[in-house]
């Protein structure tokens, strides 16, 4: 207790019970719980719904160094920043505290009726003060709860914070049907989305972005996924009409069946899904219209059309929402009783159509609902009130109804959530409370392509992102990284935008993207895509035409401490973004001011990325890709000792930049030989590129064994006392088996004492190196 009390003194002021959370032997942090004494109110008095309480947690400690916290400067997103100053105004999800040796982590906790947040002061003499915020529905009493945590670093402090929260709000385990892995069908797969796609001056039909897939085929890259966004449906006025399709959309097409069986059967795409707000369309549904639409879909289950022409459905059950001051006028959405039928038809039409998954978007509205009422409507059409509508009631309803829909259409919840990252989201069912299943969840706000202007809008992108991703890898989430596209931007009248920043977004975006575990989605307007950098994300793994794999990370990245220094971005002398994954680091330039940096692959980053500690970093390859050709090279690292330490290693990144690090351990041959495969070494995660070695003695030699995940150019560094004798080389089959022949002409390269052998596969392959000294 007191070393919390030394980071945040105010504590034993601020009114919470403050209890220490039991501690396993194994955990690498201590967790706290605070509870704040929530008061009914009196019933008789006039309530403001919702009810505000605050509670004054007091300024940081002086041993409190850095901060990094996640704010909604926007109502749909969490933004990164590396200072304390928390607004007042808006809600921090969580607060990192970094002093000399730890990191203090700070989760307030929401229920269906309490949303817990943190924000600063009101007036300047209360500078640097934070307060725990809770937010109820209702006045009955409550506990509000925040969680903290104190770790060593900041991968530990949030993980330790969202196991406690779990806790506390008993969602331990997975559900007891929890959907096999399989379910997860974005998983080392691209997709193609059409939103910045098909943007002026590219017209925005269907038969557009069928030529998108076929440009992609042209260039030997096949997405699986292929997701229609915005501004395919029928609406009016941002109110969607019907279950159809916009005619402007299908131009030439009879319907929407028709573009899917063309992506599917022409383009090999395994998943189509479209888009979709969570009530529908931006502004909801047409009241109005939505009578004879639910009784047409519902057809196939209640009776013929006849016999539902007898029924009075000409009152159709439909809540008006008042939203926050922000939106100026009320939305009709289906009411929650209804809700559940409602989207129940809606997949069950799109699904008839081919699609198999959907992107749910504006989820955040749902949060900004202060009051709902029931309306009908008579058959003059007058707007009959009812009862006011429970608003947590509401919700849940919302998010159960596309969930379930899912499942009876889809077979799975294949869903993209989108623009939810509010507290009631992410700390509700489909995140915290998920129980073990995997959501995929929009993890920023927009990447902004489509604005030249702003180019510091990519570096923070990056920025953003990886910051978010620590909590929500943490989560019941899969990530989703945002599209991006590998072409420079242009304008509406066809105006390329090839300045250095518009050539560089593509490669320092998909650099980025193979390091998250979700989807990768690429959203390039037709004819106009980078294939050097779609070759760097993807291969095949046969020769026929079978979607393209992504090589991408299998675990969720960490970060350094490091993470908290604000030169990571501001401008001046800067420092890299360093991320770690799979014995890989990665490093970009996020500094603002398109400044350039120098960085340095230090012992503590190969330490991280190995999983090691410092004094059991073994001897290694360093294989190192860059933005700048400069700092490409493949070198051994030995090992080092107090005596003599290995030297850093420079890495110069200009505005954009970017470089990945490879970490292979050497193996021994004999008392001579030396060996390390990096990988793929022609993607940006190249490790990630095999799914295993091996090395055996043969006796007079040794087979080195490598299995590769796709095509690509397998490379090998070899001392040069080792001789290839020969190389086998064989494409696997769908059941594991595999037919060697003699392998292709290897590529060799003088590295002083080493060789660079490399190889080039054309599908997922087999190849045994066999070896002598």
């Amino acid at each position: 207790m007191d070393l919390l009390l030394d980071y945040l003194p105010g504590l034993a002021a601020s009114g919470a019970h403050i209890e220490l959370a039991p501690s396993k032997p194994s955990d690498n942090f201590c967790a706290y719980t605070l509870l704040f004494p929530l008061q009914s109110e009196d019933s008789s008095s006039r309530i403001v719904v919702p009810i505000i309480s605050s509670f004054n947690l007091g300024r940081p400690g002086e041993d409190i160094v850095n901060t990094l916290r996640l704010t909604r400067d926007k109502c749909y997103w969490l933004f990164a920043h590396q200072n304390g100053a928390l607004p007042s105004n808006t809600d921090t999800q969580i607060l990192a505290l970094r002093s000399s040796k730890h990191v203090m982590a700070l989760l307030p906790l929401t229920t269906d009726a309490c949303m817990g947040t943190l924000r600063g002061p009101l007036f300047e003499p209360e500078k640097d003060l934070i307060f725990a915020r809770f937010e109820r529905s209702h006045s009955a009493t409550e506990t509000g709860q925040l969680v903290i945590t104190i770790a060593q670093d900041v991968n530990s402090a949030f993980k330790g914070a969202v196991r406690q929260a779990r806790l506390l709000l008993n969602v331990l385990g997975p559900l007891p049907n929890t959907p096999p892995l399989d379910s997860y069908i974005f998983e080392d797969k691209l997709t193609y989305c059409t939103w910045n796609s098909l943007q002026p001056p590219t017209p925005t039909t269907g038969a557009s972005a069928l030529n998108a897939l076929e440009h992609f085929h042209s260039i030997g890259v096949r997405p699986a996924a292929f997701l229609i966004d915005d501004a395919w449906q029928d609406v009016k006025s941002f109110r969607l009409q019907s279950f159809g399709c916009k005619q402007l959309f299908l131009d030439k097409f009879e319907d929407l069946a028709s573009i899917v069986k063309i992506a599917k059967e022409k383009h090999r795409v395994e998943h189509v899904g479209v888009w979709h707000t969570i009530q529908g369309y931006w502004q909801g549904v047409e009241p109005n219209k939505f009578a004879d639409n639910i009784a047409s879909s519902r057809s196939r289950r209640m009776g013929t059309p006849a016999q539902l022409k007898k029924r009075d459905l000409s009152v159709m059950p439909v809540t008006i929402c008042f939203m926050k001051p922000y939106l100026r006028k009320p939305d009709y959405i289906p009411h929650p009783n209804s809700v559940q039928d409602f989207f129940n038809d809606y997949y069950t039409t799109l699904r008839d159509a081919g699609i198999t998954f959907t992107k749910c978007d504006n989820m955040a509205s749902i949060d900004h609902i202060t009051s709902a009422v029931e309306i009908t409507f008579a058959k003059s059409g007058e707007e009959v009130l009812g009862n006011s509508i429970d608003i947590v009631t509401l919700r849940k309803a919302y998010i159960q109804a596309v969930t379930t829909a899912a499942l009876e259409s889809f077979g799975a919840a294949n869903v993209i959530w989108c623009m939810g990252m509010t507290p009631r989201v992410l700390l509700g069912e489909i995140g915290l409370c998920g129980k073990g299943v995997k959501r995929v969840v929009r993890n920023s706000d927009d990447c902004k392509l489509d604005y030249p202007n702003e180019p510091d809008s990519h570096r923070y992108h990056v920025f953003t992102n990886t910051i978010n991703a620590l909590l929500l890898n943490e989560l019941d989430v899969q990530p989703d990284l945002d599209m991006f596209q590998t072409h420079p931007y242009f304008s509406p009248d066809g105006e390329v935008h090839d300045t250095t920043t518009g050539i560089s977004q593509g490669s320092f975006h998909a650099s980025f993207r193979v390091f998250g575990t979700g989807p990768v989605t690429i959203t390039d307007a037709p004819r106009k895509s980078n294939p050097d950098i779609l070759s760097k994300m993807v291969g095949d793994s046969a020769p026929t035409a079978s979607p393209s794999v992504v090589v991408q990370a299998s675990t969720a990245f960490t970060v350094l401490n490091d993470v908290f220094d604000p030169r990571i971005t501001s401008a001046g002398v800067g420092k890299g973004l360093k991320v770690y994954v799979d014995k890989t680091i990665g490093i970009w330039n996020v500094q603002s001011g398109g400044g350039k940096l120098v960085e340095f692959i230090t012992s503590s980053d190969i330490s991280q990325a190995l999983g090691v500690p410092l004094s059991s970093i073994p001897a290694l390859v360093l294989y190192i890709q860059s933005s700048s050709p400069a700092n490409e090279r493949v070198m051994l690292r030995d090992v080092s000792n107090a005596l003599h330490p290995a030297a850093p290693i420079r890495i110069e990144l200009d505005p954009l930049g970017w470089a990945t690090v490879g970490v292979v351990r050497v193996e021994s041959l004999g008392e001579r030989g030396r060996l390390a495969c990096p990988g793929l070494v022609d993607k940006y995660l190249a490790l990630q590129g095999i799914t295993g070695t091996r090395l055996a003695d043969e006796g007079s030699g040794w087979s080195y064994t490598i299995i590769s995940k796709c095509s690509g150019t397998v490379g090998i560094w070899i001392t040069s006392a080792v001789s290839i004798k020969g190389t086998e080389v064989g494409l696997i089959d769908s059941s594991g088996n595999w037919k060697s022949s003699p392998g292709p002409e290897l590529e060799t390269e003088e590295l002083g004492k080493a060789k660079w052998v490399t190889l080039k596969l054309k599908g997922r392959s087999k190849v045994v190196f066999h070896l002598v000294d």
